[in-house]
């Protein structure tokens, strides 16, 4: 049964304080620019926004105590800020404006006010927010130097006349294939396995210089993320760039990759002579070093971006077909935070083997890794399980799941579902959205 609409009226007050209401008015549309041009009949109207939500209230108070009821009202308004309850509009927080009282003789017993109430929206003040990529990428500048004057320290305790050529070369045979799937642009100067023994042996500093030079080059010219830059084959930051056009999960398969290759240079074979060892493991913590910094200059890439919101309502297939549905790329969370495990154990690894100096500056590495691969997967999306209760295909999960039909090869992928069109009812991992 609908109320009659004088019920729904709703006794008038401010701070407690009440008072009757005669007329309210508040501008609910939009202000903006009207351009007319000469010679034209159409005119242009500029939006610049929703107008201030003013409240301007017509009122009075009335009674053999109306002197007492206006200074409790005129007291509350002279505090400047509060709750209205508004008849029509309900209870509002606002600040009070303009006001004006009136008497008049002839209407004895009855105080008059117009009131001007503004919204009461708090202050946003600028708030300072860490640079994370630019402190990952000055710790791994550090990082780097300090690695460099490290193997220069340890080239400068070696014999020479003592390495035995053969063993030290047995021994680099795996260092070279890493410098050609990780570091291919230094094979231009760098192009066998004997000429990388005859730098390591003969030009140590040379061999320094020549890494110093490729991160040199490859901070110029690493591209942005999600952006395919056109970059020369051999160029230091083709393979890196790569993988940044394909989004976050180019970017952690790639740097998964140079974790794992990493890991592998921990403990050199040992054999060949004290000084043999001690130049094949100078190398070996100059190439790991070299991959961390190699790693925290592409992470340093990837955004730290705010939560994308879900769809507030779901496209029918028909409409996906004609216009898909557009998102904002997130990373998951899972995977970044898997990711920055690795690394923490990749690095306290290295940290083991490190002196005073070292050590600092590979915790200083770690930390800075820490905080912005936690930043970035703060503004990702966590993994759920979810079960289907009958085998369905991925495109029919995707859509329920995440109203995008063209999700499904992020659901047969994640899961390593044998065919599309056919996903077993078993506990799945899916995106929270």
């Amino acid at each position: 049964m609908n109320r009659d609409w004088t019920e729904s009226l709703l006794p008038a007050s401010f701070a407690g304080v009440k008072f009757w209401v005669e007329k309210a008015s508040v501008p609910v549309g939009r202000k903006g620019a009207l351009h007319e041009y000469p010679q034209r009949d159409q005119a242009y109207f500029e939006s610049l926004g929703r107008q201030a939500q003013v409240h301007e209230l017509n009122g009075f108070i009335v009674g053999a105590d109306c002197f007492a009821q206006r200074d409790r009202l005129l007291a509350a308004l002279a505090k400047g800020s509060g709750e209205l309850l508004h008849p029509w509009l309900g209870r509002l927080q606002v600040k009070v404006g303009e006001c004006t009282l009136s008497h008049e003789r002839k209407a004895g017993g009855v105080a008059s006010l117009t009131m001007k109430f503004h919204p009461d929206t708090p202050l946003t003040y600028p708030t300072a927010q860490v640079n994370t990529r630019r402190q990952l990428e000055q710790a791994s500048q550090t990082w780097l130097d300090t690695a460099l004057a490290r193997f220069q320290a340890t080239m400068a305790q070696v014999d020479r006349a003592r390495i035995n050529l053969q063993a030290l070369r047995s021994r680099l045979s795996g260092f070279y294939n890493l410098v050609n799937q990780q570091f291919k642009p230094l094979l231009a100067t760098v192009d066998s396995l004997g000429a990388l023994v005859d730098s390591l042996v003969n030009a140590p500093r040379a061999l320094g210089a020549l890494l110093g030079n490729y991160f040199s080059d490859l901070q110029g010219n690493l591209g942005t993320f999600s952006s395919v830059a056109a970059d020369a084959p051999g160029s230091p930051a083709a393979a890196l760039n790569q993988a940044l056009g394909r989004g976050y999960r180019g970017v952690l398969a790639s740097a998964t990759q140079q974790a794992e290759a990493a890991a592998t240079l921990d403990a050199p074979p040992p054999g060949g002579g004290k000084d043999t060892q001690l130049a094949a493991q100078a190398l070996a913590d100059l190439l790991q070093a070299a991959l961390l910094v190699q790693l925290a200059l592409l992470l340093a890439r990837m955004p730290v971006n705010p939560r994308s919101e879900s769809l507030r309502e779901t496209p029918s297939l028909a409409v996906q077909r004609v216009q898909p549905v557009q998102r904002a790329q997130v990373p998951v969370a899972d995977d970044v935070l898997a990711l920055r495990e690795r690394l923490d154990a990749l690095i306290w690894q290295a940290a083991l083997k490190a002196e005073a100096t070292d050590y600092q500056a590979l915790c200083d590495l770690r930390r800075q890794l820490d905080e912005h691969l936690d930043a970035v997967a703060a503004s990702g999306v966590r993994l759920v399980t979810v079960q289907p209760e009958q085998p369905l295909p991925a495109l029919v999960l995707a859509y329920r799941r995440f109203a995008d039909a063209t999700r499904a090869g992020e659901v047969v992928q994640r899961n390593r579902v044998r065919h599309p069109g056919f996903v077993p009812p078993q506990p799945l991992q899916m995106a929270r959205e």
